[in-house]
């Protein structure tokens, strides 16, 4: 908790009393604390590993000069994904915030989705909708680091003398409901930012309306 308390989140002691209680022993996993331990740190390797690989991914020297590297991660990064899928649902399943289960549903489903018919994709050849679908198979995984961005920034918005303007007042004087509520409205902002940009690039960026294009043309010849 000494990491949560010194970061730039908006947690009073009832926030930290909100997190204490999130990051226990029950929560998620009501197996143990040594079991729990271990699949707190299966879930941060594997996870640490995908981010990894969806970074190599996106670098376009890897992806120029490099193919058969970026196969190879590529498949290895999906693979890990698919494997590791039934822990994604177990820990999503355990978390008791309704708000976010609602909000983050959606992306449990995507995961698969995009990456699978991305995967196809590029066995038939389909190499600008292959793009298209890996940049929405990433924007699942950047969707959890851009809702923490979002919480950081609550603390901003709940700072200072405009705070009192807003639907929870400073953070220094939050309930833990407040804190509680303030975390179910970081995710629902985060989804449309996230997927939002993520949308725009795979599918309404210059680039991609030129991708568009060329597969249209290509359908037609």
């Amino acid at each position: 908790m000494e990491d949560v308390a010194s970061s730039p989140l908006p947690l009073n002691e009832n926030g930290l009393d909100y997190w204490r209680n999130k990051l226990a022993i029950s929560a998620y996993y009501d197996i143990g604390p040594v079991k729990k331990q271990s699949k707190i740190r299966m879930h941060t390797v594997v996870t640490t590993c995908i981010a990894i690989g969806l970074c190599i991914q996106f670098m376009q020297i890897v992806r120029t000069k490099y193919i058969d590297l970026h196969r190879y991660v590529g498949r290895l990064t999906l693979a890990l994904t698919l494997i590791a899928f039934p822990h994604f649902v177990m820990l999503f399943s355990g978390f008791s915030h309704q708000t976010a289960k609602y909000v983050e549903s959606p992306v449990l489903f995507m995961i698969p989705y995009y990456g699978i018919r991305g995967y196809f994709q590029i066995q038939n050849k389909q190499v600008m909708e292959h793009r298209a679908s890996m940049i929405m198979f990433a924007s699942c995984f950047y969707y959890f680091g851009t809702s923490r961005l979002v919480l950081m920034a609550m603390n901003a918005v709940h700072s200072g003398p405009w705070a009192k303007y807003t639907g929870l007042g400073n953070w220094r004087e939050w309930s833990t409901e407040d804190v509680h509520d303030c975390f179910g409205i970081s995710t629902a902002i985060a989804f449309p930012i996230n997927f939002g940009i993520a949308a725009y690039n795979a599918y309404l960026s210059p680039q991609a309306i030129v991708n568009i294009d060329k597969i249209a043309q290509a359908k037609a010849d």
